[in-house]
């Protein structure tokens, strides 16, 4: 029987690195965060944080795959 703890604990894995890729102001200024079918949506609070992060969404991506060692995320959505 799979209870999905697996998939819980790679997604707060990745949690974890978002907010150590960001720093800690930035990641205050990140919301909810959700991993669907390996897309990871942020919501930011600030305006020009959620601008800086949208132009860096594909470098985003492939930073927290290596920090993780794994290509669990495809596509950073920033809202």
């Amino acid at each position: 029987m799979e209870t999905g703890l697996a998939e819980g604990l790679e997604e707060l894995r990745l949690h974890h690195a978002w907010d150590e890729l960001m720093g800690e102001s930035a990641a205050r200024e990140c919301g909810q965060r959700s991993l669907r079918d390996g897309i990871y949506t942020v919501k930011v609070k600030s305006s020009v944080l959620r601008c800086q992060l949208d132009m860096q969404k594909n470098f985003l991506a492939g930073k927290l795959n290596a920090k993780l060692n794994k290509n669990l995320v495809k596509e950073v959505v920033i809202h």
